[in-house]
C-alpha cells in the first residue's frame, strides 16, 4: 500500500492540464473483477480549431472492488487552456460506485449499473446514474452501449435530465488486442436540447491491448461530426492492476 501511494502521488505531481469539458471519458464496460485493484492515467489532446485554443486533458482515477460484483472509484481531473499558459487549475473531483448485476456466463451478456457523483470548479456539480452493456455478436466480434444520465445541482445548474450515450464496436485480433470504434454523443439537457450541430458527437477508432506487468493501455482519435465538437481528439490510457 506504501508503494502504491507513492506511485499515485507522484502522478499527481506530474499530472497534465485541461480545459472545461474535454473529453478523457471512455466507453466504460460492465465488468466488477473481484479482489482486484487498479491506478489508471489518461491524456486527451485537442489541437485548436473553429476559434478554440490548444487543450490538453489529464486525468488520474483509482479503483478497488470491494465485493465481488460492486467497484469502486475514485477520480481526480485537472483544467487549463494552453494558450492562456496558467498554471495547473482544478476540474473535477468524482466518486463513482458501479454494480454488475448481469454475467455474461449465466445470461450471455454484461451489464452493470454506476451511480456518479461530482464536484466541480467554475460549473455546476452533477449526480450521474449511468447504464452499461456488453453483448457478443460472434466470433471475435463484441459491442458495448452506455447510457449516461445526469443531474445538476448548485447555482450554475442546468434545469432538466442531461443525456449522454457512449458506444463501442470492437474485434479481437488476439487476447491481448481489440480495435474498436468508438462514439460519444452528448445531447444536452430535457429541457431543451438544441440543434444537432450544437451538440457534442464524435466518433473514431481505437486500438486497446495489454502490455507485460499488469500494464493496459487504450490509444485512439475522435473526429467531431458538429460545430460544437472539437475536430480532432488523441486520447492515450495507460492502466496499471494490482
Amino acid at each position: 500500500m506504501r508503494r502504491l501511494r507513492q506511485r499515485l502521488w507522484l502522478v499527481v505531481l506530474f499530472i497534465i492540464p485541461t480545459a472545461h469539458a474535454q473529453n478523457t471519458g471512455g466507453v466504460f464496460g460492465p465488468d466488477v473483477t473481484p479482489d482486484s485493484q487498479a491506478l489508471e492515467w489518461r491524456a486527451s489532446v485537442a489541437p485548436g480549431s473553429d476559434g478554440r485554443s490548444d487543450r490538453v486533458a489529464s486525468r488520474l482515477h483509482y479503483q478497488r472492488t470491494v465485493s465481488d460484483d460492486l467497484r469502486l472509484r475514485v477520480v481526480l481531473q485537472g483544467a487549463d487552456e494552453l494558450a492562456a499558459n496558467s498554471d495547473f487549475d482544478f476540474d473535477f473531483l468524482q466518486l463513482e460506485a458501479q454494480w454488475q448485476f448481469r454475467e455474461d456466463e449465466e445470461s450471455g451478456w454484461d451489464s452493470a449499473l454506476r451511480f456518479d457523483l461530482q464536484f466541480a470548479e467554475g460549473r455546476a456539480d452533477l449526480v450521474s446514474f449511468n447504464w452499461t452493456s456488453d453483448v457478443p455478436l460472434g466470433g471475435r466480434w463484441r459491442a458495448r452501449g452506455v447510457l449516461l444520465t445526469a443531474v445538476q445541482f448548485g447555482s450554475q445548474r442546468l434545469d432538466g435530465l442531461i443525456l449522454q450515450t457512449r458506444a463501442n464496436l470492437s474485434y479481437a485480433l488476439n487476447p491481448n488486442t481489440q480495435l474498436q470504434l468508438q462514439s460519444f454523443n452528448i445531447f444536452g439537457s430535457t429541457n431543451g436540447f438544441g440543434d444537432f450541430d450544437d451538440q457534442n458527437h464524435a466518433m473514431g477508432p481505437a486500438v486497446v491491448g495489454k502490455l507485460g506487468g499488469r500494464w493496459s493501455y487504450e490509444a485512439g482519435l475522435l473526429f467531431g461530426i458538429t460545430d460544437a465538437t472539437a475536430d480532432t481528439d488523441f486520447r492515450l490510457f495507460i492502466s496499471r492492476s494490482f
